[in-house]
């Protein structure tokens, strides 16, 4: 009777055991839930995991934050740490969620991670030393959120492995000086899209491995050299979509190293002789889109190795062989580009460069710019205005006017079917390369001594002429005394 009962105390045992253990189990699980379920536990938060989603197998970790958010104290931050091995994390904020923080006290936990991510929250400030102790993070993205204050000390600081942060679409209005410090890998910062009106002085100068700088789509008006102070390894600074009036000399001279200079859609007007001047390994600069009336003489002497330029859909009246000819070489090569298409030019003989460079270039892109060209063609050759005629030597000369004083001579050699053709089209938009380059007319201020279109002395010119002038009135002078001496009796000088 005794050994019947044994088997049934011993099940019983057996199952009480299982039970504990199983109950063990349960709350186990529920002291510790795993990050990658959390969407089960949890109505404010869910995370992806994309490849395991076991306790520290997470590598990959995609987190949206709904239906009211999560605050900073909230317990569920903890999960965090029980993936350690994360190397991406990312949190979304959908409209109906909030999280107004950087959850800095999880980010210093995961020592692996290398990219990081927060968009469309209502952050509205980085405070200093927010990112201090995350030191293993290369990319950082903070996009679409609610910052108009970057604290303007050390908001970005001591993260030695960074090399990529992106910071667009927010409300920054100041770039504050030094608010970037000691991250000396970054490569690329991406400042896109904000409310920036503002570059303090020195804003950039410890990002000295800095190539890639975007400031496009903000407020910026004014900008000074020490704006750049810092950034001598910048190869790309893009400032399209601001509110930039005037480049002021010396204004890039900073940037040895730049070779992307794009100021396209602003509202500038005045460039400045100098404006480019320490830009001297610049290949691409861009300014359509802009209120340019007139480019200077001497613009391009200090980028002389600049091989596409883009002036299109500005104000211009005259673009002469004289703008051109510190780039003409590098504009005609197979990588060369130019684009003036959308100005108020003219078709005359300040334009007659462009025929010999369509026969030379070899670049299809600079080929079919210059077949595309558009300006205003007045036909009737009585009109006042365009009493004389240029003629160019296409093969040997690259815009040197050679003005022709007798209209019917110029009439003698120009075929009578282009002249009636043109005759009939009147005062209207043509396409500069379908008008014979003889019929181009020159403006009045073309006709000199010399034959070339005048245009004012560089300072080095002033000076010579100066010098030339006052040793020709000393050497008039001295010869008028001789003169007078030689043939008038000394006492006749005295009386």
């Amino acid at each position: 009777m005794r050994a019947q009962n044994i088997p049934v105390a011993v099940l019983l045992l057996l199952i009480t055991i299982h039970s504990l253990q199983a109950n063990g189990r349960i709350v186990s699980d529920q002291a510790t839930p795993n990050v990658c379920d959390i969407g089960e536990r949890s109505p404010n938060i869910h995370c992806y995991c994309e490849d395991s989603n076991g306790i520290n197998d997470a590598l990959k970790i995609e987190c949206w934050i709904f239906n009211g958010g999560i605050e900073k104290t909230d317990p569920l931050w903890s999960i965090f740490t029980l993936q350690r091995n994360i190397e991406k994390l990312g949190f979304n904020v959908r409209a109906d969620g909030a999280l107004a923080f950087v959850p800095t006290t999880i980010l210093e936990l995961l020592k692996k991670l290398k990219d990081f991510s927060i968009k469309h929250s209502s952050i509205s400030t980085i405070e200093s030393y927010t990112f201090m102790n995350i030191t293993s993070i290369q990319t950082m993205i903070i996009t679409k959120n609610q910052i108009s204050l970057v604290v303007n000390r050390h908001a970005f600081y001591n993260l030695p492995n960074l090399t990529v942060l992106t910071l667009d679409d927010n409300n920054i209005k100041t770039i504050e000086t030094d608010t970037f410090y000691e991250l000396p890998k970054l490569q690329k910062l991406f400042l896109t899209g904000n409310n920036i009106t503002i570059i303090e002085d020195g804003a950039f100068r410890h990002l000295v491995n800095l190539s890639v700088l975007e400031l496009d789509k903000n407020n910026i008006s004014d900008l000074k050299k020490e704006c750049f102070d810092g950034l001598a390894n910048l190869n790309r600074l893009d400032l399209r979509e601001n509110k930039i009036i005037k480049i002021y000399s010396f204004t890039f001279t900073e940037l040895w190293n730049l070779e992307e200079l794009l100021l396209d859609h602003n509202e500038i007007y005045v460039l400045e002789r100098r404006a480019f001047d320490g830009l001297s390994l610049l290949k691409k600069l861009s300014l359509n889109y802009n209120k340019l009336v007139t480019i200077v003489e001497g613009l391009f002497e200090g980028v002389r190795g600049l091989s596409i330029l883009d002036l299109s859909n500005n104000k211009l009246k005259r673009f002469t062989f004289e703008n051109l000819s510190p780039l003409y070489d590098n504009i005609k090569l197979e990588r060369g580009y130019i684009s003036l298409e959308g100005n108020d030019f003219d078709c005359d003989c300040h334009l007659a460069w462009m025929y010999k460079l369509h026969n030379e270039a070899s670049s299809i892109k600079v080929k079919t710019s210059l077949e595309q060209f558009v300006c205003k063609f007045n036909s009737d050759f009585s009109n006042s205005q365009f009493p004389f005629y240029q003629r160019i030597d296409i093969k040997n000369n690259l815009g040197r006017d050679k003005c022709k004083k007798d209209p019917e001579d110029f009439h003698d050699e120009i075929d009578d079917n282009d002249l009636d053709e043109s005759r009939k089209v009147g005062d209207s938009k043509r396409t500069l390369l379908q008008i014979p380059v003889e019929l181009l007319p020159c403006p009045n201020e073309v006709r000199s001594v010399t034959g070339r279109t005048y245009t004012y002395p560089s300072q080095n010119e002033a000076k010579d002429y100066r010098k030339v002038k006052t040793t020709s009135s000393i050497s008039s002078t001295g010869i008028r005394i001789s003169f007078l001496i030689l043939f008038f009796p000394s006492g006749l000088l005295l009386r």
